[in-house]
């Protein structure tokens, strides 16, 4: 009998090693680019043993524990005060190492058990990314550690991320089935193709919606700024370190002949609505626009100085054109804890029309809520957007990266990013980076950009297909988590 529990332990050790071998494939791209690549053997791993019915509950928290570990330490100690984020994701992956058990075990044995996963991560990744209360939280994107990957991400544009990681993960366990046991791949094989096509089509046809025949309206050239200005010793005042900045951004600017130059979320100056305050700082943004020409994307924070209340302020960027501040955007999705302890939340979604075309503005955490859909939605042919991850670490900036490109890829819009300590790029309207600055690098990039007035299906009518799905998964679970053994629910 001795022996039996020995054998026993060492049995589900070794289960456990291997969906934790498979949690750490999981997320290798968002350590490492490069490691993109692991994402799909990781999901082929874990697929090979829920389907071969090696599911044990340390195993499923062996699994998930990567992951959490890494929203912990990655990201939300970062946000929340003292170790209280990286506690919180322990005990997160808890009780979803304990809801994907009991759903696995409930499962296990019919014929649709390579759907769990898929169906799992769907709920999950579309919970967390939609839900407002659970948006606020943070996760980290399940498909961010392949958000390089160019034609998997593409099909996007046509089903939306959330559903693109579905069908990913159903393609990936389909083959496991269809592979292991040859005899019930029927359904497997169609799964696998029609997934298949909902990835490949994309790709090969534009299946954008325009007006006109043409998408394109305009090219021109869009320019991004990186660089951390470190304070030169603690007796400066606040005036000169302002200016101090703002002439090191335009330092490495200068060289730049772009229409459209875009400066990182960094404090540059204040503007004052009651115009009282702010006379030298808009001053000085007016005489660098005429000197550089073009358009310029300044971040800075805007108040009242005769109520100062937190009402009214603002972290906001000016869009300046040849000399004249052409527009107002405020941020609308604040840090917390941080940011939303000193500035309130902007509101507007307007874009601003300017001789290069339609722009709009997302500040950082905007692109996290929804604000690209809106602004799209709008009219806009062009994101700029600012950026500071800076503080955040190295893993936090490779997640961040993921966000420009599925949005650029869901809605059909360029997006300019500039980060001040990295990741910047330029994206196009089909999600491809044309250009980056790595983590920590200093410098500008420039590149030709299609302005796009088309609008993707998804933006049409993906959400709604999404919600509809999403409420009808949920329910569908939650009702058979009770009645599974009904037998005319699966055979």
């Amino acid at each position: 009998m001795g022996s039996n529990i020995q054998t026993n332990f060492y049995s589900h050790l070794g289960i456990s090693i291997l969906y934790l071998i498979a949690g750490i494939m999981l997320i290798g791209g968002n350590i490492r680019p490069s490691l993109g690549t692991l994402y799909y053997l990781g999901i082929l791993l874990a697929s090979f043993l829920v389907i071969k019915g090696y599911i044990t509950r340390a195993g499923l928290y062996s699994f998930l524990t990567p992951y959490f570990l890494m929203l912990g330490f990655g990201i939300w100690k970062y946000i929340f005060p003292h170790y209280i984020g990286i506690l919180l994701a322990v005990l997160l992956g808890e009780l979803f190492g304990r809801i994907s058990y009991k759903t696995l075990i409930k499962w296990e044995g019919t014929r649709y058990i390579f759907c769990v996963i898929p169906i799992f991560f769907f709920l999950f990744d579309f919970a967390f990314g939609n839900i407002p209360l659970l948006r606020n939280i943070h996760m980290i994107p399940l498909l961010s550690p392949i958000s390089t990957h160019y034609f998997t991400i593409r099909g996007a544009s046509l089903v939306g991320r959330h559903l693109l990681l579905a069908i990913i993960t159903l393609i990936l366990s389909s083959l496991v089935v269809i592979i292991t046991e040859p005899k019930s791949a029927k359904i497997p094989s169609i799964v696998l193709v029609v997934c298949g096509l909902l990835i490949v089509i994309p790709n090969i046809f534009d299946l954008a919606i325009s007006k006109s025949k043409v998408h394109y309206d305009k090219t021109l050239r869009v320019a991004v700024v990186q660089g951390s200005y470190n304070l030169p010793g603690d007796n400066m005042l606040y005036e000169d370190y302002i200016e101090n900045k703002l002439a090191y951004y335009i330092n490495l600017a200068s060289k730049e002949t772009a229409d459209i130059v875009v400066f990182p979320e960094t404090e540059l100056g204040i503007y004052d609505t009651s115009n009282k305050i702010d006379k030298e700082h808009r001053e000085r943004f007016m005489d660098i626009s005429k000197k550089l020409g073009g358009i310029l994307v300044f971040t800075v924070t805007e108040g009242n100085s005769l109520t100062k209340e937190k009402k009214e302020r603002f972290i906001s960027t000016l869009l300046m054109e040849e000399g004249n501040i052409k527009g107002i955007s405020r941020k609308r999705n604040l840090v917390p804890f941080k940011e939303t302890k000193f500035y309130s939340r902007g509101k507007d979604y307007g874009i601003h029309e300017t001789k290069f075309g339609r722009l709009g503005i997302s500040i950082c955490y905007d692109i996290n809520a929804g604000t690209i859909r809106k602004l799209k939605s709008n009219g806009a042919e062009l994101i700029l957007a600012p950026f500071n991850d800076s503080g955040f670490g190295e893993i936090y900036h490779n997640i961040h990266r993921y966000y420009p490109i599925i949005e650029a890829v869901e809605y059909g819009v360029p997006i300019a990013v500039a980060n001040e300590d990295g990741i910047s790029q330029i994206i196009d309207d089909n999600g491809r980076i044309l250009g980056e600055l790595g983590y920590g690098h200093i410098g500008t990039l420039d590149y030709l950009i299609n302005l796009n007035t088309a609008k993707t299906l998804y933006l049409v009518i993906g959400k709604y297909v999404e919600w509809l799905i999403f409420g009808g998964l949920f329910f569908f679970v939650g009702i058979n988590l009770k009645i599974i053994r009904t037998p005319f629910l699966f055979h």
